[in-house]
């Protein structure tokens, strides 16, 4: 027997509701993009003292700087730094291509809330989850998000 809802939401999925949870879901803290950035800046660097054997940092930048094409390798690592540190962006704007191919586009769906678990319904789908799969409390200015997955 299923415990009567202490709280409940009704609310109608909309394209900005999509791509909000797509860039919440997606973004990573600052400390964690700042790492990946720098090993790619480190990637490159292997990289360059491979294929060109110079393996000292300041050599590689004189022969680097001595070069006619110069420019593509400050251009390619801030491209690298950009897209490593703006993933979420990334995701929230291609959500809006995908949002017309999930199945809950523009379904309205009801989420009530018990002790026990929480229930889904909505036209599409209905569905229950207890509480112990809920993996972490997304709170953004005018979103809650209760991701019950990794992925």
């Amino acid at each position: 027997m299923q415990a009567e809802p202490t709280f409940q939401i009704t609310y109608t999925l909309t394209e900005w509701d999509y791509a909000a949870m797509a860039r919440a879901l997606t973004r990573r803290r600052w400390h964690r993009s700042r790492v990946t950035v720098v090993l790619w800046l480190f990637s490159v660097w292997c990289l360059l003292g491979f294929f060109t054997d110079l393996y000292n940092p300041l050599t590689m930048n004189s022969a680097v700087a001595d070069s006619s094409s110069w420019l593509w390798l400050p251009a390619g690592l801030v491209v690298v730094a950009l897209v490593s540190l703006a993933t979420h962006l990334l995701a929230w704007g291609a959500s809006f291509l995908s949002y017309r191919q999930i199945a809950s586009a523009d379904a309205t769906i009801t989420i009530s809330f018990s002790d026990d678990a929480i229930q889904v319904r909505s036209n599409v789908a209905d569905s229950t989850v207890p509480w112990a799969s809920v993996k972490r409390i997304i709170r953004e200015k005018d979103y809650l998000m209760l991701p019950i997955s990794k992925r």
